[in-house]
C-alpha cells in the first residue's frame, strides 16, 4: 500500500498536538506510506464511520485504518453499537476492496474506564478477529500504573513522547499489513 486513510477520534488527530505530531505522522515516516489523517476530535464511532461511508476519498487510497471506541466509552454508548459501527465500517471497505485495520483501544489512567475498555477489546478480538487487521498498540503504553500514568498527560490523551513510541511500534506492526497487500 502506498496511501492509508486513517478515520478516528483524538488519538487519530494527535490531540493536543496535531497531525504533524500525532502516531500517523510517525508511522508514514518510518514506512514511507502516505497516512491521511482523518481523526476528528470527540467523535464516536458512528461518527466515524459516517465520515469513512460520506467523504471523497483520494482515488490512490489502498487502505482505511480506523481507531475509536474511547469516546464511545465515555459517552456511555452501548458496546453493541460500537461493534456494530466497526461491522458496518468492514462491509463498506469489503465493498471498496480496501483493506481495514481497526487499532485496539488504549487502557488509561483511570480504572473505571479501563474496565470498560477491557470489555470492549475483548469484544472486538472475539467479533472481528480474522476478519480485519487488529492492532494492538498496548505493548508500547506499558499497562502498570506508573506506565500508563506517564504515558498520558491528561490521564487519556498522550504525551508526546508517547505518540512517538505509539507510532515506532506501530510501523513495526503495519509493515507487513502496508506491504503486504
Amino acid at each position: 500500500m502506498r496511501t492509508v486513510a486513517c478515520f478516528g477520534d483524538s488519538l487519530i488527530f494527535g490531540f493536543p498536538y496535531g497531525p504533524k505530531e500525532s502516531w500517523i505522522a510517525e508511522v508514514q515516516a518510518e514506512t514511507g506510506v502516505t497516512m491521511l489523517n482523518y481523526g476528528v476530535c470527540g467523535d464516536c464511532c458512528d461518527d466515524i464511520v459516517y465520515r469513512l461511508k460520506n467523504m471523497y476519498l483520494p482515488e490512490r487510497t489502498e487502505g482505511i485504518l480506523l481507531w475509536g471506541g474511547a469516546n464511545d466509552i465515555l459517552n456511555r454508548r452501548p458496546q453493541g453499537f460500537i461493534i456494530d459501527d466497526l461491522k458496518q465500517a468492514l462491509e463498506y471497505c469489503t465493498a471498496k476492496k480496501w483493506p481495514l485495520a481497526i487499532v485496539l483501544p488504549l487502557f488509561a489512567a483511570d480504572d473505571d474506564y479501563n474496565a470498560q475498555i477491557e470489555l470492549l477489546r475483548r469484544r472486538i478480538k472475539l467479533e472481528l478477529e480474522g476478519k480485519v487487521f487488529l492492532l494492538d498498540l498496548q505493548d508500547a503504553v506499558g499497562l502498570s500504573d506508573r506506565e500508563l500514568q506517564a504515558a498520558y498527560f491528561d490521564g487519556i490523551h498522550p504525551t508526546i513522547a508517547t505518540y512517538k513510541k505509539l507510532g515506532m511500534f506501530a510501523s513495526q506492526l503495519l509493515a507487513e499489513w502496508l506491504h503486504g497487500k
